[in-house]
């Protein structure tokens, strides 16, 4: 992959136009019997916070704001992303990688080996490139619990690291989470936003409603590159 950080925002921009507000359905085949309590919304959406500063409503707390992004490490050029690990909720997974389908919409995970893996959009930045990398996953499918089940569960501060092709290793560290209905799903939010800032959206379904038998939300959690190994 030779596209610069530049060239990706663009086409990043491009493909949220694209692909318009069905870009996040995520839509499952089944549902888990029992599935996991919509999650609250926790931390500040400003990327140049300490993760730690923020309280859970949002709200400014006593850590000094923009330290972590002064001591994080530069962006990385492009690689594509190989395995996803969320000590946190017990995640370790292969990624593999998706596009848009034919109505436009964001492919998923298909019933198979993959189902339950997580999903690199590469229409975004690859982990670690300036801008929001978009990696998903199922909550659960028709077969049960799926790779994101616990992603409601992660907090400011919680880790998040992804293994890429080139031999290193990105790990990001959660600031925020976010719910959103579908039907009023902010794509430029998450999708677009700022695009110097090396920055990782795990995006997941959210919000099981037994009388409609679907998910009615999606879950986003925001996070950021705050450190840089080699293989």
């Amino acid at each position: 992959m030779s596209v610069t950080g530049g060239r990706r925002g663009g086409l990043l921009l491009a493909a949220v136009a694209a692909v318009g507000i069905l870009v996040l359905v995520l839509a499952l085949k089944g549902q888990d019997p029992d599935p996991p309590p919509a999650p609250d919304d926790t931390g500040s959406l400003d990327a140049t916070r300490d993760p730690g500063s923020a309280s859970p409503d949002g709200s400014p707390g006593s850590s000094t704001p923009g330290k972590a992004a002064e001591e994080k490490d530069p962006p990385l050029g492009p690689s594509t992303p190989i395995t996803l690990t969320v000590p946190k909720i017990g995640v370790d997974s292969e990624v593999i990688t998706v596009g848009t389908a034919d109505d436009g919409t964001l492919e998923v995970p298909q019933p198979g080996p993959d189902l339950d893996k997580a999903a690199w959009f590469d229409k975004s930045p690859t982990p670690g490139q300036p801008g929001p990398s978009i990696i998903e996953g199922h909550v659960s499918t028709e077969e049960g619990a799926s790779v994101f089940l616990d992603l409601g569960r992660l907090r400011p501060g919680d880790k998040v690291t992804v293994d890429r092709e080139d031999g290193t290793r990105a790990t990001f560290t959660v600031y925020a989470l976010r719910t959103f209905d579908k039907d009023r799903f902010p794509t430029k939010l998450v999708y677009g936003g700022d695009l110097s800032t090396p920055t990782l959206r795990l995006i997941t379904c959210s919000n099981f409603d037994p009388n409609v038998g679907h998910h009615t939300g999606n879950l986003v959690v925001f996070s950021k590159l705050t450190a840089v190994h080699d293989g």
